[in-house]
């Protein structure tokens, strides 16, 4: 131990909430018992691999062992959050006997109270909350000094565990009590702490958003285990807190812009003195951003947005459900009139138009993916189109599909560019990389993209989409970046005819103003046309009329919405094959 080592050890203050709640917690891992073990021994073990560092930790049994425990945890998460780290480590190394000193870090889940990103203000500030959100954008993976080591250049006294705060932090004063060196520092990378970094992007839903309002995003910065486990599109629960940095993209130049008037012409200096800030003073400004420490899927059950879907089987969603919902599910599947009773629980409140709704319900069940013996890859997914005359209940098909299906996008054709419906390159304001940015067929992944006005699309932003509904890719080359991003999504489009009513002189080809290549590229097209018919119109008529006096109650629906989105998840689990008999 050298000397400025001892004149630090007398200064150092002691954080007397930060101890206490190290001992409660180290307590609470050694004590709290689920079914007559020790929970958190099992989970402490698998620490010992070399790629592990967090160890999970359930809110729900912190509350149950102390609540004084909890509510500090919660108020004053930011401010304990190393003494926590420091416990599980302690925890760790007693249970298991580790050679090496490892930083082990902790991971609240199942946190009471989900906020929505709107709700969050400064009040939130360095407490724990779960927030939710769609990821919009992801960065890529850097690595982020965590803890540095300095050596002085003047005494060469060693300064370790220097503390980085969200940017290059150098030691304030050399520890040598005889050096008074502040600047001549050199970092030491060997012995520094070095983590993976990464930034997301995270958008409100829009089952959230308020009425004439702008969506609201914040960035959540994810650490070590917790990185690349998010992808664009996907719906999460973000546990951690919010947290203020320094607005690094405003120091990233040298003094602050000055702003051109319209006399300069780009290039000339402005006129006069323009006080401090031409002297290279810099204002630094703060925002606001979210560290996690854990991040869990929104519907961790039915829905599909926990795992890609492709990776659950069957079994897996049998595990996941209860024994009632499982044998609701059996008997939906010996049901004689399941394909009737199916539409008319999810289209219960438009009339007829039967073989649409039939079509619509063949869509969300989708069909089998293939690759022939020579790797091409045949799309299994089912593309619909819906041509017909105003006032046929195009639209609210489209709005009960994106209501009902989780992974659903609606947008309108004519308010859609061709970037929006696949994806945009777009420069990080702070490392000036290029990212991409998600757009809404990458959104709807292993979902359904509703398209409204789709005959009103420019045909340049048509012309975006043929490769998505085709070859279920999006490929990228421009900026620098090339890349080839799936785009898993069946299309579900609403036309209208041209001069707005079907002529039926003519063929489909000379009503609608479509391509040849992307009609082919439909597999199922509706023609819905509005016939002057005295009783379909009073049928119609008492429909719409008992819909609004509420009576739609009294529908015949055989079941509900959450029993018919669990079978229709179920059944997508299972691909069938055509055997010799059948052909």
């Amino acid at each position: 131990m050298d000397v400025a080592d001892a004149q630090i050890g007398q200064l150092r203050v002691k954080d007397e909430v930060g101890i206490r709640t190290q001992k409660l917690f180290q307590d609470f891992l050694e004590e709290f018992k689920e079914d007559g073990e020790i929970k958190y021994t099992r989970p402490a073990a698998n620490l010992e691999s070399p790629d592990r560092c967090t160890l999970e930790v359930s809110f729900e049994d912190v509350e149950k062992y102390d609540q004084n425990l909890a509510t500090a945890i919660i108020e004053e998460y930011y401010h304990v959050y190393p003494f926590l780290c420091q416990s599980v480590s302690n925890y760790v190394k007693d249970r298991i006997g580790l050679k090496t000193n490892k930083d082990c870090y902790v991971a609240f889940t199942e946190v009471p109270t989900r906020h929505k990103v709107r709700d969050l203000t400064t009040s939130k500030i360095g407490t724990l909350i779960r927030i939710s959100g769609q990821v919009v954008r992801t960065h890529p993976v850097h690595p982020e000094l965590v803890s540095g080591t300095f050596m002085c250049l003047d005494c060469q006294t060693e300064i370790r565990n220097v503390e980085q705060q969200f940017k290059f932090t150098n030691p304030t004063i050399c520890r040598n009590p005889v050096c008074s060196n502040r600047r001549r520092f050199m970092l030491d990378v060997e012995k520094s702490l070095f983590l993976d970094f990464q930034k997301i992007r995270i958008q409100e839903t829009q089952a959230e958003l308020p009425r004439g309002c702008i969506p609201r995003a914040v960035e959540i910065i994810l650490r070590s285990e917790l990185v690349e486990t998010v992808q664009a599109g996907d719906r999460y629960d973000f546990t951690g807190t919010l947290i203020v940095v320094p607005d690094v993209s405003v120091l990233a130049t040298p003094g602050t812009k000055a702003e051109m008037g319209s006399r300069h012409k780009p290039g000339e200096g402005s006129e006069g003195v323009t006080g401090l800030k031409a002297l290279g003073v810099r204002e630094l400004n703060y925002r606001m951003a979210f560290l996690a420490c854990s991040v869990q899927a929104t519907t961790a059950r039915f829905g599909g947005t926990d795992l890609p879907m492709s990776e659950v089987t069957a079994e897996d969603m049998k595990k996941q459900m209860t024994d009632a919902e499982w044998q609701k599910i059996y008997e939906m599947s010996k049901d004689r009139n399941l394909y009737q009773n199916l539409i008319s629980s999810l289209f219960p409140s438009i009339y007829g138009n039967d073989e649409v709704k039939r079509g619509i319900l063949l869509q969300l069940f989708g069909g089998v993916a293939k690759t022939t013996i020579e790797k091409t890859s045949l799309r299994g997914d089912v593309n619909v189109c819906i041509v017909g005359d105003p006032s046929t209940a195009k639209s609210q098909f489209l709005k009960q599909v994106s209501d009902f299906s989780p992974r659903a996008i609606y947008t309108s054709g004519k308010a859609s560019s061709a970037a929006g419906l696949t994806a945009a390159v777009v420069r990080d304001e702070e490392s000036f990389d290029f990212v991409i940015e998600a757009g809404a067929l990458m959104l709807a992944d292993n979902g359904i993209c509703c398209i409204d006005e789709f005959d009103k699309m420019d045909l340049r932003d048509q012309v975006a989409i043929h490769e998505a509904m085709e070859q279920q890719t999006i490929s990228i080359a421009r900026a620098g970046v090339r890349a080839t991003l799936n785009a898993r999504t069946s299309i579900l489009a609403a036309a209208n005819p041209i001069n707005g009513r079907y002529d039926r002189s003519k063929s489909l080809q000379q009503n609608i103003q479509l391509s040849a290549p992307i009609m082919s590229r439909f597999d199922l097209f509706f023609i819905l046309v509005d016939e002057c018919n005295e009783v379909v119109d009073y049928a119609i008529a008492r429909k719409i009329v008992d819909l609004h006096s509420n009576i739609e109650e009294s529908v015949e629906r055989a079941y509900t919405r959450e029993e018919v989105l669990r079978y229709v998840t179920f059944a997508r689990q299972f691909k069938p094959i055509i055997g010799t008999e059948a052909g």
